[in-house]
């Protein structure tokens, strides 16, 4: 996870078929992604998103790189 991406935490996903997500954007406030996640909504009505916290796990061991959690969701899967 790079620096910028630790930054911006909260992550609007399209889901895709077969079980796919694409990245539609970062933002470092929940409040922030919610307000983007409607616009996105009422330009694209057939799609469905899910926002979701993407955060680093931090190794117990000393000098251990953190591995990274792909995505916790956080929010329901939103479609309309």
């Amino acid at each position: 996870m790079t620096y910028q991406d630790q930054l911006n935490p909260w992550v609007i996903h399209q889901l895709l078929p077969n079980l796919n997500r694409r990245i539609i954007a970062r933002f470092r406030r929940r409040t922030e992604a919610e307000a983007y996640l409607k616009v996105v909504q009422q330009m694209r009505s057939t799609a469905q998103f899910l926002i979701a916290f993407d955060a680093p796990i931090a190794n117990s061991a000393a000098g251990a790189p953190s591995a990274k959690v792909t995505s916790a969701t956080t929010a329901a899967t939103v479609s309309r």
